[in-house]
């Protein structure tokens, strides 16, 4: 289900910058830190392969470590100027719990619009910031393609 929130932007700017950036999962031999997707969910690479099949344009991605509202991997980046972050859960309560997580997040920084959609065990999040998908056209495309995973 998807939900939008208005929200503000100067807090979620500082929200972003909280959330640090690097590979994460299991280590890996010689110490080495592993991307660990979970199987049996969209993993990001079949999200962004979605997204480019809908026309859409989506920037670099990189994963997030550690992975944060409660997820097993995530993948954070940019499409048409919307802010996405792409996250996989091991479990449905663990889904819920980072569902709930984020958004209260949301709320504390006064996030100006952001949404969030599940599909299996694949978490989408996405927020216009910038203020860059002012009619929602991109959101909606994002969404769209999501859910057709």
């Amino acid at each position: 289900m998807n939900q939008r929130r208005s929200v503000g932007l100067g807090s979620f700017i500082l929200l972003l910058a909280a959330l640090p950036l690097g590979a994460c999962g299991k280590k890996a031999s010689g110490g080495a830190s592993a991307a660990a997707h979970v199987s049996g969910t969209p993993q990001t690479d079949a999200v962004l392969d979605a997204w480019k099949s809908a026309g859409l344009t989506p920037g670099p991605f990189a994963p997030v470590q550690p992975a944060p509202y409660a997820a097993s991997y995530c993948e954070r980046g940019d499409v048409n100027g919307v802010e996405t972050l792409v996250c996989e859960y091991a479990d449905d309560s663990a889904l819920d719990r980072g569902q709930q997580q984020l958004k209260e997040e949301w709320a504390r920084a006064n996030v100006h619009t952001g949404v969030t959609v599940r599909t299996k065990r694949t978490l989408l999040s996405a927020v216009d910031r910038e203020r860059r998908d002012p009619n929602g056209k991109t959101i909606n495309q994002l969404v769209q393609a999501f859910r057709k995973l």
